[in-house]
């Protein structure tokens, strides 16, 4: 139920992208699109790894409860700061700014501190009920403020609203509890030893991932982003597909930790099966990806997302092909060697999204993520391999 209704969940937020694509113009689109970018990497840091400390250091309810206090409150600290901020920094519109700045915030760093909460709790099913419900907001909201002919603004206001009261729900029923703002910096700083490679893991992650992106949000004009993020928002959703298979194999991959043989089969498994997912993905889009963007944008201007977004499938294969190999490094918590990695990835997308960008544009954005999961790949090849034949050694 939980993978469903997370795909509803991320789905709304496609169905809200494709209703302003259609209503705003391109150039309006591609503000809000480097907006989003840029704001989701900034945010990262109001999550550093508590989410996943919070999973594995609650082993009991008043931990529990006084470690997800502390975090939530320290990450609203942090929001506040990063707003405070942005009222003081140059943008050329500072309302849509904010208002893509709190929805952000509200959807994945608090969502992702509930959401770890109720893992301990052994009770998923109170977030599945909030993915469906805060996905069928959004669905709603949207579709509302569409029909009428509503500002941008709108949108983002009443979605706020709803997430908003959504929030005020989970910390009235985990009993959340305020303390100092010294008394919750001086928790963090405790535990900072600990947080530190759960937060460098967590946060490297998007910010390699985003790079390029962000920036090509710089370097690009306007119009120019708008066609690109089209191309990257359905990569993204489609990826969810394969990115969903590859957790639902987790139980077994656990299961299998200490038997490597077992494990690589159970990987290879699911590997033919995300893999030739990807592969039908890439082709039914090489036939009638053009027709479907005319059909889903109505503007003739996203025609231009076409090859990006072929470039963007193509990048992604690759990219679960290293996810699969990097299961290893997860199951056996190799975390801090994979957060060394993550820095190489940070450099190597960076440098290459920034020459690609300047020298060939939208699609030399695109094609740095097929050098950059290329080389991600090689890496975790290599070390699953070493960490297969010392396996096979000691049996």
């Amino acid at each position: 139920m939980f993978t469903l209704s997370n795909i509803l969940k991320r789905g709304s937020n496609y169905f809200l992208f494709v209703l302003l694509a259609r209503t705003i113009s391109v150039s309006v689109f591609g503000t809000y699109s480097a907006y989003v970018n840029i704001i989701g990497v900034l945010l990262l840091i109001t999550n550093f790894g508590f989410s996943e400390y919070l999973l594995v250091n609650s082993e009991d309810n008043k931990l529990l409860k006084t470690n997800s206090s502390n975090f939530l409150q320290v990450s609203f600290l942090l929001f506040i700061i990063i707003f405070l901020g942005l009222c003081f920094f140059p943008v050329d519109d500072s309302m849509l700014a904010a208002l893509v700045l709190i929805k952000i915030f509200l959807e994945t760093s608090i969502y992702n501190i509930l959401l770890a909460y109720y893992q301990v709790e052994k009770k998923l099913k109170i977030m599945s009920i909030t993915n469906i419900v805060s996905g069928a907001s959004v669905i709603i909201l949207s579709f509302l403020c569409y029909l009428f002919n509503y500002k941008i603004y709108s949108y983002f206001i009443f979605i706020n609203i709803a997430y908003t009261i959504i929030l005020i729900f989970h910390l009235l029923r985990i009993k959340f509890q305020t303390s100092s703002i010294k008394k919750s910096i001086s928790f963090v700083k405790t535990r900072f030893l600990d947080l530190k490679y759960y937060g460098i893991s967590m946060i490297t992650i998007p910010v390699y991932m985003m790079a390029p992106t962000v920036i090509g949000s710089f370097l690009l004009e306007p119009e120019i982003i708008a066609q690109y993020q089209i191309a990257f928002s359905i990569a993204n959703i489609l990826l969810l597909v394969s990115v969903s298979l590859l957790q639902e194999g987790y139980v077994k991959f656990l299961a299998y930790k200490h038997n490597i043989l077992e494990l690589t089969k159970a990987l290879k498994k699911t590997g033919i099966k995300i893999l030739s997912v990807n592969l039908v993905i890439l082709i039914l889009f090489i036939i009638f990806g053009e027709e479907l963007l005319i059909f889903v944008y109505k503007k003739e201007e996203y025609l231009k997302a076409y090859t990006p977004l072929l470039l963007l499938l193509f990048a992604n294969m690759i990219f679960m092909f290293a996810s699969i190999t990097a299961v290893i490094m997860v199951v056996l918590k190799l975390q801090k060697e994979k957060a060394k990695y993550h820095i190489e990835f940070i450099l190597i997308s960076m440098f290459f999204g920034l020459l690609l960008t300047h020298f060939y544009g939208i699609n030399g954005l695109a094609s740095s993520y097929i050098i950059l999961y290329t080389y991600s790949t090689i890496r975790y090849v290599k070390k699953y391999i070493k960490i297969y034949k010392l396996e096979l050694s000691k049996n």
